[in-house]
């Protein structure tokens, strides 16, 4: 391949597999980004030694494009399975999410105090479970799940309503999502069981490179660093006659034989006001949590032995605690630790706008005043390291029939701006797998369109 460029907005995890599959197939494109580096909310960072991950932190058991990436590029994969206690009615209970009689029996208190037991919750959870078992080839971030074939326009809330779901088993169920994403009831019931079903029917297996997920951003960036250009944000992207013709940067206009936008979902109609009406109609499904992160470098274990984090799906003010050195020791020097502290929802709506200190010391705050028996968690002055990162774009979330909505995408723009492909979470399952699976996409389709001119 030879006879175009290929213009990808955009050097998240998207841009960067859209980069990385064109190279692999013999096109070297132009990449701009508008930060000084590339990465997106896959970035990570190294401090002292240790290894961070700025947003995203795990890979869950189906995401297959990922796990090939990673293969490909030569990073180690780290397999686990979680261990979480979790702060529910004024206590501590943990949880291993194997599907196992002897499992049940072994956390039976557990089970009972997550709401399990009661007469309305084993109605409700067997009908969650029997629903999931059933519908288990969509449960899936799989590139080819085809989870979009049942979103549709229920909620994830008027789907527990619908069930009878108790109060309590509520709380279980939505209370990850919550304290994660944000708010799940709005959400689309579809991705919402999809998140519950990756750990429910995969026994709560994980995997992640050994340095975190932000060395896959690091490795992709670096395969691809001839095509990149950094702190280059576009401002449009040029249609002229049903074609992308360029886009305009502060200065100039780059002429493009095809554009890849791998921006999220909300700012692609502003970039492209030539979008078709269904196609915009689409993206107004899209809608992203915010995110606010606090990673602490520790000469101590901060958890209980054996813990991957601790969750307080009750309290809208208490962040979710990890160790990651747990997860991953290769991210910690020996004999240390790494805390992270993350929070959504609107408590991270407003903790973002202030300074890092601050919000730092809000969030041990909350995680002290409930903190599991035999932790070791920080004062305020204490820790090697701290970093805090900020996102108000953090997480796909989307409206109910988002996914069905975007999967027609493609052939609404056929026809009428043919070289122009969207690649992000949003265009997948949104997730990381997502993204480098719809970059890939994007990336074979712009590659086989500039084949079919030559010809």
């Amino acid at each position: 391949m030879s006879s175009g460029r290929v213009v990808i907005v955009g050097g998240g995890f998207a841009g960067l597999s859209a980069a990385y599959t064109l190279m692999k197939r013999g096109v070297t494109p132009l990449l701009l980004e508008a930060g000084d580096r590339a990465g997106g909310r896959g970035k990570g960072e190294t401090v002292d030694g240790f290894s961070l991950d700025m947003g995203a932190f795990v890979f869950t058991s189906t995401y297959d494009t990922a796990f090939r990436i990673c293969e490909e590029l030569g990073l180690p994969l780290v397999p686990s399975q979680m261990k979480f206690g979790h702060y529910r009615n004024g206590r501590w209970v943990t949880t291993t999410p194997e599907q196992s009689a002897w499992n049940m029996v072994r956390h039976l208190r557990t089970a009972i105090t997550m709401g399990f037991l009661s007469p309305s919750g084993l109605r409700a959870g067997s009908r969650v479970m029997r629903q999931m078992y059933r519908e288990e080839p969509y449960m899936s971030f799989a590139s080819d799940s085809p989870l979009a074939e049942i979103d549709d326009d229920e909620s994830f809330g008027d789907y527990l309503k619908r069930l009878r779901a108790p109060e309590n088993l509520q709380v279980t169920l939505k209370g990850p999502l919550d304290m994660i994403l944000g708010d799940p009831e709005p959400a689309g019931q579809a991705l919402m069981r999809a998140y519950i079903g990756e750990t429910m029917l995969h026994d709560g297996r994980v995997s992640m490179p050994e340095r975190g997920i932000g060395s896959l951003s690091a490795a992709l960036a670096t395969q691809c660093a001839d095509a990149i250009r950094i702190s280059t944000p576009v401002r449009r992207v040029v249609v002229d006659d049903g074609m992308a013709t360029g886009v305009v940067v502060d200065g100039e206009t780059i002429e493009a034989d095809a554009v890849i936008c791998a921006v999220p979902g909300t700012k692609v109609p502003d970039l492209v006001p030539e979008l078709p009406d269904a196609t915009r109609r689409a993206l107004g499904t899209v809608s992203y949590s915010t995110g606010c992160r606090v990673v602490i470098g520790l000469d101590h274990p901060p958890l209980p032995p054996g813990w991957h984090g601790a969750l307080f799906p009750e309290h809208d003010d208490t962040p979710l605690l990890l160790d990651r050195s747990v997860f991953l020791p290769a991210c910690a020097p020996p004999g240390k630790a790494l805390l992270d502290l993350l929070i959504g929802r609107d408590r991270a709506r407003e903790l973002i706008p202030l300074d890092d200190e601050e919000i730092k010391r809000q969030m041990l705050g909350a995680a002290r005043r409930k903190a599991p028996p035999g932790s070791a968690l920080p004062e305020d002055d204490e820790g090697l390291f701290y970093r805090v990162y900020r996102w108000e774009e953090a997480l796909c979330m989307g409206t109910p029939g988002m996914l069905a909505a975007l999967a027609n995408v493609p052939e609404q723009l056929a026809g009428r701006i043919d070289n122009l492909f969207l690649a992000g979470d949003y265009m997948g399952i949104p997730s990381v797998n997502g993204a480098l699976s719809s970059g890939e996409r994007a990336a074979s389709q712009a590659t086989d369109l500039l084949a079919s001119r030559v010809n």
